[in-house]
């Protein structure tokens, strides 16, 4: 059973191709801890989160609001003003001699009317994001599973290399061994045992950087996996090399998850645009007010002392000093930035793929011809044996074809890794198969 990161991923399992349990385990393990892939998720639910938030914007917002006080006097700031009496010259105040609380609760609403679309065209954009992030963190998904998938094809193409030279560094030693006891009988000279430790020494001198990629790989495999202590254990399985597709197929290449994104890109910047035109309307709001309000908590429950406010609000724009219409500019570029990004993601798509193949068909060829040449090499071997057996031929001759051989494993071995690779290349670039 696929782990639950990789079910709530749409990509299929290509991997599985190779025909390697191993394989397909680790690739899982890559979905469900990768970092990056984890990172693209969260990513993901931002951009819900801001859905909800643009959402919110067609709906009233209602505040709850409270207050509470201390008023000395009443009336105005703790002024009270005494009445003219006829005759009198002007009007007296005095400062209320008396302390008094207030208390006050409500409800205040506003509720912008979407006459012209603006926050519809916002959630829509906001909609188009999600969808956006999505894409990529399925491409993330598919980059974070063709790295498992290489690092794995790489590490197994390492290790039958490293036991081929081991075989070869055996029958080396053994030649060496050979040529020295026939220059100690007078049969071969001092020069013959020179060559043979060199060869020797160079093919020894092949085992440490083979082990350093090794490592490389096996750290870089860790790291794929968010695990340091992963141990990759040897698999008896035999990779097989998936078949080439007929053609490149545009509707092969629209199957990428980058190329979708950068397609809802599109999508988005068109409903920021029309978002953006709306600014160059009027706007239409509903403010309201209502609560109660007293001089102590009892009175909240009884009295007279209701408020209510109902007022439509309408604002347009008469002069803004071209900021508006600049913004409208702005966002329009934006929009042509995402079609040119779009044919860039396709022209982009079409190169990897492309490349892949013509990789992926050389390197096949490649390993067709070492083949064959792996076989004379094992039909050469073959025929010294019998030439020695028969009394024709000496032991260096069928050490010497059996080094060749070993050196045309080893060629074979190198190219069918590579060609393993361009597959993995070929999978990834679209998309995970064809």
């Amino acid at each position: 059973m696929l782990p639950l990161m990789l079910t709530l991923l749409s990509i299929s399992p290509w991997w599985s191709v190779y025909g390697d349990p191993q394989l397909d385990a680790l690739v899982e393990r890559g979905l469900a801890a990768n970092l990056d892939v984890k990172l693209a998720a969260a990513r993901v639910a931002e951009a819900r989160a801001l859905t909800g938030e643009a959402r919110s914007k067609l709906l009233p917002a209602v505040n709850l609001t409270s207050s509470a006080g201390r008023l000395r006097g009443g009336f105005q700031q703790g002024i009270a003003r005494i009445p003219t009496l006829p005759g009198a010259a002007q009007s007296g105040s005095f400062v209320a001699p008396f302390d008094t609380g207030l208390i006050q609760g409500g409800l205040d609403m506003r509720w912008e009317l979407d006459f012209f679309g603006a926050n519809r065209a916002g959630k829509a954009a906001a909609q188009a994001d999600v969808v956006s992030q999505d894409e990529l963190r399925e491409d993330m998904a598919l980059i974070v599973s063709a790295e498992v998938v290489r690092a794995y094809v790489e590490l197994r193409g390492i290790a039958e290399r490293l036991a081929i030279t081991e075989r070869s560094r055996a029958a080396q030693r053994e030649l060496l061994e050979l040529t020295q006891s026939r220059a100690e009988a007078g049969l071969a000279s001092e020069l013959d045992v020179e060559r043979q430790r060199s060869l020797l020494a160079n093919t020894e001198a092949t085992i440490p950087p083979l082990e350093n990629e090794r490592a490389l790989r096996m750290n870089h495999l860790a790291v794929l996996l968010g695990d340091a202590r992963t141990v990759v254990l040897t698999s008896e399985a035999v990779l097989r090399a998936p078949q080439l597709p007929a053609e490149l197929d545009s509707e092969l290449l629209k199957r990428r998850p980058d190329v979708r994104a950068a397609e809802v890109r599109i999508t988005a910047a068109a409903s920021r645009l029309k978002q953006a035109r709306t600014d160059l309307f009027p706007k239409l709001a509903l403010n309201g007010l209502m609560g109660r309000q007293s001089t102590s908590l009892t009175g909240l429950s009884l009295g007279g002392g209701n408020f209510f406010n109902l007022a439509p609000q309408l604002q347009l724009p008469i002069f803004s000093g071209g900021r508006i219409r600049a913004n409208i500019a702005a966002v329009d570029a934006r929009l042509e930035q995402a079609r040119i990004e779009y044919q860039k993601e396709i022209l982009a798509a079409f190169e990897e793929a492309a490349n892949a193949m013509a990789g992926y068909q050389r390197q096949q060829e490649r390993v067709a011809r070492l083949k064959a040449a792996q076989e004379s090499a094992a039909r050469s071997l073959e025929l010294s044996r019998e030439l020695t057996q028969a009394g024709l031929g000496d032991f260096l001759t069928v050490l010497d074809a059996q080094r060749t051989l070993l050196d045309a494993e080893y060629q074979r071995s190198a190219a069918g890794t590579a060609a393993l690779v361009e597959s993995v290349l070929l999978h990834k670039a679209l998309a995970g198969g064809w």
